[in-house]
């Protein structure tokens, strides 16, 4: 998305976001977005290790979760021992957050676009699964990303455009509206997404596609899954698979 969109096209992606959110409050939401099936939670598990893994998530490091939705990741990260703050921006998710965590974590309501609720903070880590693209993302490096200290990191899991699956749900509207996505929602390639994290000043260690497990593989299956997975992310045929996993640094 472009950085110059008006302050009525942002508001208007900002109220249909809160809606979502409303809707989803009282709803399994990890049912909609795959977490909960067993294969849905191998891939939520392996985020949560990436994201521990990459950001060198430890006690006493400060780090900032950017949409922490009902806090599904955020309870897997909190288990790291860092000092952790999740910001979302649906009022409604963010109470689930805090009611999954109890107190376990600060959950603040927030808007990562415009640094609101986060003012004059700063952290050492910044991670999130699924997050970035709801977002404008040019205004969400310069006024999120810009509070990682010098030499604090970043780790993220985004919906990979590339993905045959991923890419009708994001040029089908009729498919995207089945599956309860915002119009402005989008995905990201690999290179793409390398070069504009490099062009914000980032040091970016690792920016690739990943994952060929879906949530809907019965878990009978999964085993054999996974073994083909290993396989493919050895070939081009990686440069399909449905998530883009990147991490790296400011330098």
């Amino acid at each position: 998305m472009s950085d110059r969109l008006s302050p009525s096209a942002g508001e208007k992606r900002y109220a249909a976001e809160r809606r979502q959110g409303q809707e989803f409050a009282s709803h399994d939401l990890e049912r909609y977005w795959g977490w909960s099936s067993p294969a849905g939670r191998i891939r939520a598990d392996r985020r949560a290790r990436f994201l521990i893994e990459h950001a060198g998530l430890r006690p006493g490091m400060r780090c900032l979760e950017l949409g922490s939705g009902t806090g599904e990741f955020t309870r897997r990260l909190v288990d790291s021992g860092c000092e952790l703050t999740a910001v979302e921006l649906s009022e409604e998710l963010a109470e689930r957050c805090r009611e999954r965590l109890g107190g376990r974590a600060e959950v603040v309501v927030g808007n990562i676009e415009t640094g609101e609720g986060l003012e004059g903070r700063t952290f050492d880590a910044i991670v999130g699964v699924s997050v970035l693209h709801h977002v404008n993302m040019d205004l969400c490096l310069r006024n999120t990303f810009a509070r990682l200290v010098q030499g604090g990191r970043f780790a993220f899991s985004e919906p990979n455009l590339a993905n045959p699956q991923v890419w009708t749900m994001k040029n089908v509207r009729f498919v995207g509206r089945r599956l309860h996505e915002t119009e402005h929602e989008t995905a990201f390639l690999a290179s793409r997404l390398r070069r504009r994290l490099e062009a914000a000043g980032l040091a970016v260690d690792v920016c690739e596609p990943f994952e060929f497990l879906h949530p809907a593989t019965p878990a009978r299956l999964i085993r054999t899954v996974e073994r083909v997975e290993r396989l493919l992310e050895r070939t081009p045929a990686r440069t399909i698979a449905g998530s883009i996993r990147f991490a790296g640094r400011r330098p």
